[in-house]
C-alpha cells in the first residue's frame, strides 16, 4: 500500500493501477451502423419536396404574396413536412436506429438544399445567405435553427415510421 499522495500500487485500486475516477476503458456503448443508402434515400425524398416549395416561395415573394399575414407559414410547414418525410424514408430503409437515421436524413436534406441554394445564388451573383442588412450572426443563427428543425423533423419521421411498423408487426 502506498502513502497518501504517493504512487499507486497495482493491487490498490484493482488490476489496472488506475484510480476509480480515472478509467482507461473506453465507452461500452454499442456502435451504431449508419446506412448510407437509407440516408441518401431519405435526403432525396426531402429534397424532392423542399426544392419545389423553395421555388414557389421565390415566385410568391416576387409577387409580394408572402408579406400578407399567415401565408408565410404554409411553406414553412411544407418544408418541415419534407424533413419528416426524409426521416420517415430513412427509417424505413435502414435496418436499425430509426431516430439517428431520421435525424441525419433530415439534416442531409437541409444541407443538400442549402448547398444548391448557395450555388444558385453564387451563379446569379446574389448574396449567398440572408437578406440585405442581415448580420453574420443572424445568418448563422438562422442556419443553426433550421438545421436543428431539420433534425427534429427527421426524428419525428423516424418515430412515425417506427410506430407504423410496430402496428403491422404480428403479436
Amino acid at each position: 500500500m502506498s502513502r497518501p499522495g504517493g504512487p499507486v500500487s497495482p493491487g490498490e485500486y484493482g488490476d489496472s493501477g488506475v484510480s476509480p475516477g480515472r478509467s482507461r476503458s473506453r465507452s461500452r456503448l454499442p456502435a451504431v451502423e449508419i446506412d448510407r443508402r437509407a440516408l441518401t434515400r431519405g435526403a432525396l425524398y426531402g429534397l424532392a419536396v423542399i426544392a419545389p416549395v423553395s421555388i414557389g416561395v421565390e415566385v410568391l415573394d416576387a409577387v409580394d404574396v408572402l408579406s400578407r399575414g399567415f401565408v408565410v407559414f404554409i411553406p414553412a410547414l411544407a418544408i418541415f413536412g419534407a424533413f419528416v418525410l426524409a426521416g420517415s424514408q430513412a427509417a424505413r430503409t435502414a435496418r436499425g436506429s430509426p431516430y439517428i437515421h431520421g435525424a441525419l436524413a433530415g439534416l442531409a436534406a437541409f444541407t443538400a438544399w442549402l448547398t444548391l441554394r448557395m450555388a444558385t445564388d453564387l451563379v446569379l451573383g446574389e448574396r449567398l445567405l440572408g437578406k440585405e442588412g442581415d448580420t453574420a450572426f443572424t445568418v448563422v443563427l438562422t442556419v443553426a435553427t433550421v438545421a436543428l428543425l431539420s433534425m427534429s423533423g427527421g426524428i419525428l419521421g423516424g418515430l412515425l415510421r417506427t410506430g407504423r411498423d410496430d402496428r403491422r408487426a404480428p403479436a
